[in-house]
């Protein structure tokens, strides 16, 4: 009994374990800050909390692409509390991207706030009298880094001035669309064909079965190329190749991991190289 019981829980795990690797695993470090750690004005929020405001901002932007999952914030705030500050900045990033590594994250982002902050500006009208305007300024760059070869795969800057009575979160709505664009252009969805559905009389694949579905975010009439991946030896150093063998487009999302394509180009391709067991990949050209 207690072996039967081992069993399901292991064929449990192991489900549980299959289904969970459409996600990239990421770690977003505690955003760096420049400037004063000062209120711009009395009752205004702190450096703290702005800088926690645009960390969320990227985080949930992540995350709403359905692509990725998180590293518990409460261990990458540690990693990032833990660090030498006698050390240069160079070194500390280094480390905490080694850290975020052994925690089984692919990727970590860095983010480096240069403004945040909201400033009272007083101003006189002829027959009105004075008036104040709250005047906002965010700027901050993020850098997207591979913890397995500690490059740089995607980096960008935002920057917002808003005024108004709700200056800072209007700034900071405005400048979310960007961060979107920014993620969706850098880190595109990628599947796999799981399977050839269907095939015509010459033997060319026609549907094919994907590994994405409402969990990543794939849609209908979504567009995949579809491309062999290879790895060829270049004066020493191992490159990546990526030849495109044909085109599908998603005619039906089954579930939360898998999709129904309709090949539209590369169909004999396409069922050479799948049977043969070549490492073919579909990546997303249309959002």
């Amino acid at each position: 009994m207690k072996r039967q019981i081992l069993t399901i829980i292991t064929i449990v795990l192991l489900t549980t374990t299959v289904f969970g690797q459409g996600k990239t695993l990421i770690g977003i470090v505690p955003f760096k800050t420049a400037g004063t750690n000062e209120r711009s004005y009395y009752g205004s929020p702190s450096p703290n909390e702005y800088q926690s405001a645009i960390q969320d901002a990227v985080a949930d932007a992540f995350i709403k692409t359905k692509r990725f999952s998180l590293v518990e914030r409460e261990k990458m705030d540690q990693l990032k509390s833990e660090k030498n500050l006698q050390k240069g900045e160079d070194f500390i990033d280094g480390s905490v991207i080694e850290q975020s590594k052994s925690l089984g994250a692919q990727y970590v982002v860095l983010g480096n706030i240069s403004k945040a902050k909201v400033e009272q500006k007083q101003s006189y009208v002829p027959y009105l009298g004075s008036s104040t305007t709250y005047v906002a300024e965010v700027a901050f760059s993020v850098r997207v880094v591979d913890v397995t070869t500690g490059e740089i795969i995607a980096s960008n800057s935002f920057d917002k001035t808003s005024k108004g009575k709700n200056a800072f979160e209007d700034a900071l709505k405005e400048i979310k669309p960007q961060i979107k664009k920014f993620i969706k252009d850098n880190f595109k969805i990628v599947a796999s064909i799981a399977s050839i559905e269907e095939k015509n009389s010459a033997g060319d694949a026609t549907k094919v079965l994907i590994s994405g579905g409402t969990s990543t975010g794939v849609k209908e009439n979504n567009e995949f190329k579809v491309y062999e991946v290879s790895e060829l030896l270049v004066d020493g150093k191992k490159l990546i190749r990526k030849k495109t063998i044909g085109k599908i487009i998603v005619s039906k999302v089954e579930d939360e991991n898998f999709s129904l394509c309709t090949v539209k180009e590369g169909g004999a391709e396409i069922s050479k190289k799948v049977e043969a067991g070549a490492k073919i990949k579909c990546e997303i050209t249309n959002e």
